[in-house]
């Protein structure tokens, strides 16, 4: 049987796998969006709404999900949820129609609904605290790369053969990845526990542990901070191929490979910053909660720069600023999802992640929406990444609180620590 070690590292691999490709799966449509638009005719209003398809059906899903995550567990969700990942991108490749490509897209928000709540909850029954850090930046840092990849191979195959090709090249790839994940994926007890004891994160989700996450002022904080993180990154990852090519006239491919940069300096910045420091501050005796604070913050505030995009002269000044505010947003992003690990009760992991995620896909429904509204009516996107900045304000406000030292627990974490000392 495989080591404790080898065994947990390589799940954590197969669970980023699993985000990469669901991101390609989204991100596809953002590339495809320009000729997808001409085609059926949208103005950018118009293609705010179909955009968002995709989040009013994943926003809608998020707590149910968290409590079949809890109930049945990782393995079998995304077994029946892969495939059907392939089918929405199989459905908007062939689609004659644009309701069929919303319809298309509704189904996709569905399907990937259980995707990051699962990882956060495997996560956190797979890895000690000590490496709580690591394994989630490696997960979420899957959701940064998958843009370095996806923008540029993503632009040349539509480029070349056309917007629907882009959608069945996302259709093979998640059915490859369909039998990685049944021939892969076991939950913890399919293998040798993990060395502590946090492996009794396992299944559960009662009433009552729903009724204590949700009468816990300090989840609900943690929840709206992760909505306003992911208003604004969502809204970056949504429309940046849009923006390349209306404010600066630069063809699809190359939007491509300017979008592909910002995203690499994420990557980068989440797996040294948020995970490896993140636990190297941990191993030295700090906090598991309160010392990730100043981390999340100073991801959040280097976030806001995203507002001085609204200056750039040209396509490389505007590279330069979501470098730098998504590169601390990647930062800012593994701590927020190693809090429901940290601060749930056994068996109620997935409930927490599932309402924080449930608070970020609403904020990014309305993000989606209302960056194009305001793109259309100020014919700018200078108005939508100033009000990112606004958000992300709101943001670091409601996490101050919630992570500081001095902070009295509340039931929530009293229950946390009772189950893991």
């Amino acid at each position: 049987m495989t080591p404790p070690g080898r065994a947990r590292w390589a799940i954590g691999s197969l669970l980023a796998g699993s985000i990469l490709v669901n991101f390609f799966d989204r991100t596809v449509f953002s590339v495809a969006s320009v000729p997808l638009a001409e085609e059926f005719g949208l103005n950018l209003s118009e293609l705010g709404v179909v955009l968002a398809a995709f989040s009013w059906s994943y926003c809608l899903v998020q707590l149910p999900c968290g409590l079949l995550v809890d109930r049945l567990g990782v393995k079998w969700l995304n077994r029946i949820a892969i495939p059907l990942w392939a089918a929405a991108s199989l459905l908007t490749a062939v689609a004659s129609g644009l309701g069929l490509v919303i319809m298309a897209r509704v189904l996709l928000g569905l399907a990937e609904g259980p995707s990051m709540v699962g990882a956060s909850k495997a996560t956190a029954a797979w890895f000690p605290t000590v490496e709580r850090g690591r394994a989630t930046a490696l997960f979420d840092g899957a959701t940064k790369f998958a843009n370095v990849l996806a923008f540029p191979v993503l632009a040349w195959v539509i480029s070349a053969w056309g917007w629907r090709a882009g959608f069945l090249f996302t259709t093979v790839l998640s059915l490859l990845f369909a039998v990685a994940w049944w021939w892969g994926y076991r939950d913890p007890a399919g293998h040798l526990r993990p060395p502590d004891a946090e492996h009794a994160c396992g299944r559960g989700g009662t009433t009552g542990e729903w009724r204590g996450v949700l009468g816990s002022r300090r989840i609900w904080a943690i929840s709206l901070g992760f909505a306003c993180y992911g208003y604004t990154i969502n809204v970056v990852l949504t429309w940046m191929p849009v923006y390349f090519q209306r404010e600066f006239g630069v063809a699809l491919g190359s939007a491509g490979l300017y979008a592909m940069v910002p995203w690499l300096v994420a990557t980068v910045a989440e797996l040294v910053c948020g995970g490896w420091l993140v636990d190297r501050m941990v191993r030295g005796g700090r906090d598991a909660v309160a010392g990730r604070r100043p981390v999340l913050l100073g991801g959040l505030a280097l976030g806001a720069t995203i507002g001085c995009v609204r200056w750039a002269a040209s396509p490389l000044d505007a590279v330069f600023w979501m470098s730098l505010s998504l590169g601390g947003l990647a930062v800012a992003a593994p701590v927020a999802w190693s809090l429901p690990g940290l601060l749930a009760p056994p068996g109620a992991v997935g409930a927490v992640g599932g309402l924080m995620n449930f608070a970020n896909s609403a904020a990014t429904t309305g993000g989606v929406l209302l960056t194009g509204w305001l793109a259309e009516i100020t014919r700018s996107f200078d108005a939508p990444f100033v009000f990112a900045v606004v958000v992300l304000a709101v943001g670091g406000l409601l996490y101050w609180p919630a992570l500081r030292t001095d902070r009295a627990p509340d039931a929530v974490t009293t229950e946390t620590e009772k189950a893991f000392s």
